[in-house]
């Protein structure tokens, strides 16, 4: 049940008897305790039975197990040495593969090293499980030395007490207010560190809120969500009416359940299987998708736990699937994490080659493929186990779970997990990567601020619709001077032609017609109110992102589409700059009084991302040009918006500039003026780039009240093929304590 949850923990501490015991009694008390869970119990009973029958390999094996399950690394490593050496593979095979995972998680690469080529020696089929994980633990093991030898510079900080604890603690993310909302395995221990009620042992649910420069005292969510069982993995939908969680209930495999906020009902989550084990939620709304990511053992997946992913809808998931490779492993990939704003996934693996035990990965979502998994590197990986990884690019930060050295434990330094923060730190003019504390202040948004924020997402998303190959048909340019009215307006003088195009086909006419009504009307509506609100934010001084997704029917080439989705998008903008009068312009362009910022993010994409059944054959207008199904496709979305905090003294002049057409390989660089409309001077401290293409040269002087100063960013040219779009984030110690900037341009191809 436990490993279900998918956390190394502790159970309870049996209590030894401490007079004679027979070799027997104390194996199977052994037996008896590994069978409930307690495996740091049972490896105790068998590290007595040991004491009387030192040579007996069926002890060491067990022995070995049961330490590898409570994380007593050496102790397993000693045993599964020793087994395999008398064993020689006979009665346990698996031995020196475990004896090297542990070895790996002692951090004794070297010795790990050898033992993995004993290991792939052996296998005498080199595509079976042991193999590939062999060669991966090679690789693993020389990605830990070159990582180890250079550290990335970031700040991690062990979250205290009374949020950690010395049971196990897991899973942190953060709500709506900016609480910790996280699991905990924890119970009040005797002078013996036995737990005093085992009844109420349980995994929970809790909830600790800022209090002063730390964290409150952790209180479990109400609403019956801990009632029942064991609880964990906290997630909410993106309106925050549902809550997802993981539940396990004695017998039986643990399942996703779900929270109605507004009936106050929990359920099992709908759609699932109730005979496999699904767990850790991960809800995103992705190209205006509702998208719940979820692992589970279920049959079709690549091996062990995999990622899956399914479209949600409330208290249900739709058209469940696993991600598959190169993401999912013959071995397990669990904790999903996304991250809308970059669209990336963030990911834990025991199999992909890493420095030990459980390693985070992170992998880009391309469409919906995924890029190779890149590993998240040291020291935000250990040669122990760390899992459940969140990140924040507003804030540059986020939390992992880990039980490192350095954890709270009673039994044993790697015994159990704890929550971890990150948070990365500058990347200063030589790039050579320096230090710094986590120093850096989180925006903290005023009430009417978060409220503006609320009503603009709720807006979301916004689909816009053109006519085909509009505007400006037969071009492969990625720009356009005309704005979305008029394509709007051109669109709907058009209905006449679409009616002429399925003219004898009444069915068809009238679902034409309920789509420029309710889709195609409904959507400019929707943007001019949208217009109202997002002006109101950006009065007070915010700095806002809109991320806006390109579609684009099958008929033309995906590079083709991707510069016409392109040019939709820049029409949205070119709209915004007229609506208002203007008063978009300052914000756009990085100039308003008040440091208030609106950049608009172009995420396009062409055919390989419509809507499967479209038609893409010239000789096909109906299906092709003339149906609803190919014209929902003929569309952009607004469908994030990213608070980027508000502004202050310092500014850009230009936070946005785009380098035009860019050649694989060829270095382009950027100057972005900084100005200080401040009365004292202020400092560009660092500088975090969201790739590592990408590098920033700063002003290192502190800049004067009324004088300005140059940030130079380098790009090498390494891209894939189409729109990039290149953030770099600025720190200062000044307000406000970041700025953002943005190269952007068009790829080509090789």
């Amino acid at each position: 049940m436990w490993r279900q949850l998918t956390y190394p923990l502790l159970l309870v501490l049996v209590p030894l008897v401490t007079h004679a015991q027979s070799t027997a009694q104390w194996t199977a008390w052994g037996d008896a305790a590994e069978q409930r869970g307690d495996h740091y119990g049972a490896s105790r009973f068998y590290g007595e039975a040991l004491q009387r029958e030192p040579g007996r390999m069926s002890l060491q094996w067990a022995y070995a197990e049961a330490c590898r399950k409570s994380n007593q690394y050496e102790l397993a490593a000693a045993n599964y040495d020793k087994v395999a050496h008398k064993d020689m593979g006979r009665l346990h095979p698996e031995a020196m593969r475990w004896l090297a995972e542990m070895q790996m998680c002692t951090g004794d690469h070297d010795a790990a090293e050898r033992t993995w080529e004993k290991v792939l020696r052996k296998e005498r089929d080199k595509s079976s499980f042991n193999a590939q994980r062999a060669r991966n633990g090679l690789a693993g093991c020389r990605l830990a030395r070159e990582l180890m030898a250079h550290p990335e510079a970031v700040t991690i900080e062990h979250l205290p007490e009374p949020v950690n604890s010395y049971d196990t603690e897991f899973g942190a993310r953060t709500d709506s207010t900016g609480a910790l909302v996280f699991t905990s395995l924890r119970g009040e221990l005797t002078a013996e560190n036995e737990v005093t009620d085992t009844t109420s042992y349980h995994a929970a649910i809790y909830r600790s809120g800022a209090e002063g420069p730390g964290w409150g005292t952790p209180i479990p969510l109400d609403q019956g969500i801990n009632a029942i069982g064991d609880n964990a993995n906290a997630c909410w939908s993106a309106d925050h009416r549902y809550f997802y969680f993981t539940r396990c209930q004695g017998v039986g495999p643990c399942r996703l359940f779900v929270l109605d906020q507004r009936s106050g009902t929990i359920a099992p989550l709908g759609g699932l299987s109730d005979q496999v084990t699904t767990t850790q939620p991960m809800a995103a709304v992705i190209d205006g998708v509702r998208t719940l990511f979820f692992v589970s053992d279920a049959s079709g997946g690549t091996g062990g736990r995999d990622i899956w992913r399914g479209e949600l809808e409330g208290d249900r998931v739709m058209r469940p699937m696993p991600l598959g490779p190169p993401v999912n492993t013959p071995g397990n990939e669990t904790c999903p994490f996304y991250d809308v704003v970059q669209h990336k996934l963030y990911f834990s693996s025991d199999f992909l080659p890493g420095l030990g035990g459980f390693d985070n990965f992170m992998s880009e979502d391309q469409g919906g493929s995924f890029s190779e998994p890149q590993n998240w590197m040291f020291p935000l990986n250990s040669p122990a186990n760390d899992l459940y990884p969140t990140f924040d690019m507003t804030t540059m930060s986020g939390y992992f779970t880990s039980n490192r050295v350095g954890s709270l434990a009673h039994k044993g330094e790697t015994c159990c997990n704890d929550i971890y923060r990150f948070s990365y730190p500058s990347l200063d003019s030589t790039s050579q990567i320096t230090a710094r504390t986590d120093t850096t202040p989180v925006p903290v948004l005023s009430t009417a601020a978060q409220e503006h924020l609320t009503s603009l997402r709720e807006k979301l998303p916004i689909r816009l619709y053109f006519d085909n190959d509009r505007p400006d048909p037969r071009t492969w340019d990625t720009l356009t001077t005309m704005d979305y009215a008029e394509t709007y307006r051109a669109y709907k003088n058009r209905v006449p032609d679409y009616h002429e195009a399925r003219h004898g086909d009444p069915q068809a006419l009238a679902a034409m017609d309920a789509f420029f009504a309710d889709e195609v009307d409904h959507g400019f509506d929707q943007l001019n109110a949208f217009i109202g609100l997002l002006k109101e934010a950006l009065d007070e001084g915010q700095r806002i992102e809109l991320v806006v997704r390109g579609f684009a029917s099958p008929l033309a080439k995906s590079d083709y589409n991707r510069n016409l989705s392109l040019r939709r998008v820049q029409s949205m903008i070119n709209y915004l700059r007229k609506a208002e009068n203007g008063a978009f312009i300052p914000y756009l362009e990085g100039a308003a009084g008040n440091g208030g910022g609106l950049h608009v993010v172009k995420a396009p994409y062409g055919e390989d991302r419509s809507a499967a059944g479209v038609s893409d054959a010239l000789s096909d207008l109906k299906g092709s040009v003339y149906s609803v199904s190919a014209a929902r496709e003929r569309r952009i979305e607004i469908e994030q918006v990213v608070y980027a905090g508000t502004g202050g003294a310092l500014h850009v002049t230009r936070p946005v500039i785009d380098l035009g057409p860019l050649h694989p390989g060829e270095e382009r660089s950027a100057d972005f003026i900084v100005r200080n409309n401040g009365d004292r001077p202020m400092t560009l401290t660092g500088a975090k780039a969201d790739c590592g293409c990408t590098t920033a040269e700063l002003y290192r002087s502190p800049i004067a009240p009324g004088g300005s100063g140059t940030v130079h960013v380098l790009f090498n040219g390494h891209a894939a093929a189409g729109p990039v779009d290149r953030r770099v984030v600025i720190f200062t110690d000044g307000d406000p304590a970041f700025l953002e900037l943005h190269i952007t341009g068009a790829m080509g191809s090789e």
